[in-house]
């Protein structure tokens, strides 16, 4: 998968184990929301417009400034890069050191393109929070090469909550954790993408009253030290696993239904480990595979007491 083509917690004792011009400047009060419009209008109550406008409100922000945008379709016209590593990644919206909230309307939906290769949003050493954002449509240029373009929302490093987010026919990795970020992700929606979640480093992500349908790849696949609990979720259809870990990377899963995922349901590598408490598990080719020192357990008593 390609995942593990890109690639680069141990649970204490496996349970410790997430183009368009802009208007003036922010509203003296800090309570009060910035909006942004996908577009002018005859009557003009937006402080921004489109996606050129997000990234200036998010660039102006101060601490804690909430984010309002507007129910509209929102197109990239121009990218930033990030660097990250040996390479870097190419966001239509980059939110860098800031801590923000951004909250959507119904119907507010960031959509890409095949002919403008980039991914929908990066976030680097911030606190955020996101709700009700559509994501669809990003691409890739190239599948391997040094510049991360195709994926939906790319974290580095960061504190990054999530609810009501749907991302959907995305190229490449839908949610990425990267380094030691944390991702808290609530009734979050990743549809028909190549790669649901991917983990690298320390990455943790809680993922709750959520589903990941018929990814090309893996639902969750964690690697390195990372670590994901999935609680009360559908992993369902996916093509190269439901669930899979490698290095010593760590997930448990709890009430928390696997279906119809191949090659497994669950897989461990490595010296990883999956933990499945409670759930459906069926309809997959297999429901678990282990390889190497990987193992995944089922219904342990001891592994699985609450908390």
């Amino acid at each position: 998968m390609l995942a593990r083509l890109l690639k680069t917690v141990s649970f204490p004792a496996v349970l410790a184990v997430v183009a368009c011009a802009t208007t003036g400047q922010f509203k003296d009060d800090e309570t009060t929301a910035v909006q942004v419009c996908s577009q002018r209008g005859p009557v003009d109550s937006c402080d921004y417009f489109g996606l050129v406008g997000l990234q200036e409100a998010i660039d102006q922000s101060t601490s804690d400034r909430r984010i309002l945008i507007k129910t509209g379709t929102y197109t990239p016209t121009s990218y930033r890069d990030v660097p990250f590593q040996d390479l870097h990644v190419r966001g239509a919206v980059v939110v860098r050191d800031r801590k923000l909230s951004i909250e959507a309307e119904q119907g507010a939906r960031l959509v890409g393109s095949a002919g403008f290769p980039l991914s929908a949003i990066v976030i680097e050493d911030s606190t955020v929070q996101i709700s009700g954002l559509t994501i669809s449509g990003f691409h890739y240029a190239v599948a391997e090469d040094d510049t991360y373009d195709g994926h939906g929302i790319f974290t580095i490093n960061s504190d990054v909550s999530l609810d009501g987010v749907v991302i959907e026919g995305v190229a490449k990795m839908a949610l990425t954790g990267r380094e030691a970020g944390r991702i808290v992700a609530r009734n979050l929606t990743i549809n028909k993408s190549h790669l649901g979640v991917w983990l690298e480093e320390t990455a943790a992500i809680d993922l709750i009253d959520s589903e990941i349908i018929a990814s090309e790849s893996a639902a969750v696949a964690a690697y390195g030290a990372s670590s994901a609990r999935v609680e009360n979720s559908l992993i369902k259809g996916n093509q190269d696993d439901g669930l899979y870990t490698e290095g010593t990377a760590r997930i448990i899963s709890r009430e928390t239904t696997l279906q119809d995922n191949s090659p497994f349901g669950a897989r461990a590598s490595g010296e990883s480990v999956i933990l499945i408490c409670g759930g459906e598990v069926s309809g997959n080719a297999e429901d678990y595979g282990e390889e190497d020192a990987g193992r995944v357990y089922r219904n342990e008593v001891d592994m699985c007491l609450p908390g």
